[in-house]
């Protein structure tokens, strides 16, 4: 459901997904922001909702699935 939900911005390197995991990777805070903001404005479109608590916002690094992904590395968790 999520990949043809987001099919698009999955399609074009915009998100990055596993199930319910969502990574929107960029450059610049600024290229985050906008990602960001395209990327709710979908899932509110199709009536997602996300528990706050869960979600992380603007950060340099990231644990996803067993593995750290920060600025041009990748480590085990």
């Amino acid at each position: 459901m999520m990949n043809s939900i987001f099919w698009e911005l999955l399609h074009e390197g915009v998100l990055a997904n596993y199930m319910d995991n969502f990574v929107i990777p960029a450059k610049a805070m600024k290229e985050l922001e906008e990602r960001t903001v395209l990327f709710l404005k979908i899932a509110e479109k199709h009536n997602l909702c996300f528990k706050r608590s869960k979600c992380n916002f603007n950060m340099e690094e990231i644990p996803i699935l067993g593995i750290v992904v920060s600025k041009g590395q990748i480590q085990m968790e």
